[in-house]
């Protein structure tokens, strides 16, 4: 059984996909268009500019990789703690995979400001998801009282991001192992109350 041709929007964002991973600079839509296949008409019946692309771009990775699937988990755990302890897991998983498409990102987002909207909408999705799952820690009395949420959301959102990863893990030798511990237990001691 042959599978069907990518759609013209998959297309585009496997194009995207593949000049970030390159390195291909600028990434111009007509470059873009090239690579597809397509025509600049095309690309911009797609999509309204490039930084509709770059979000969408980024969006198809996280749904390649089971994004919304890990949410899931994350929310269908027993407690708020074990929601925290999920995302440092997937943290820990993802990280080494999702590693070069951020460092490709990084150089992309400081010459481009579409890249940079792109990338603040995906960091704005990942502390959305640490407000909830900090939100649930409160909500279950698991919170330290002298803490504010927001402030404990900045913290998970910090100590869970591929950059504080790319320190321990790519610059420092830690294993992906040490890092779901020591991630674990410096956010269970700095934001809980210990049951």
């Amino acid at each position: 059984m042959s599978s069907s041709p990518p759609t013209t929007r998959t297309r585009i964002l496997q194009a995207t996909l593949a000049l970030i991973r390159r390195g291909d600079t600028p990434l111009t839509m007509s470059r873009i268009a090239k690579e597809a296949g397509l025509s600049r008409q095309t690309l911009y019946l797609t999509f309204a500019d490039r930084a509709d692309l770059f979000i969408a771009v980024l969006r198809y990775v996280d749904g390649q990789r089971g994004l919304v699937q890990e949410q899931v988990k994350i929310r269908a755990a027993p407690s708020g703690v074990d929601g925290l302890l999920a995302i440092i897991d997937r943290q820990a998983r993802w990280n080494p995979d999702y590693k070069p498409l951020a460092d490709a990102f990084e150089l992309l987002r400081r010459q481009d400001p579409a890249a940079q909207q792109a990338w603040q909408d995906r960091q704005d999705d990942r502390l959305a998801g640490c407000r909830a799952v900090v939100a649930r820690v409160k909500a279950e009395g698991r919170l330290r009282p002298d803490l504010d949420p927001a402030l404990a959301a900045d913290l998970v959102w910090t100590v869970t991001s591929i950059e504080t990863w790319d320190d321990l893990v790519a610059k420092r030798g830690w294993s992906a192992a040490d890092y779901r511990t020591w991630a674990a237990e410096l956010l269970l001691s700095a934001l809980t109350v210990r049951s």
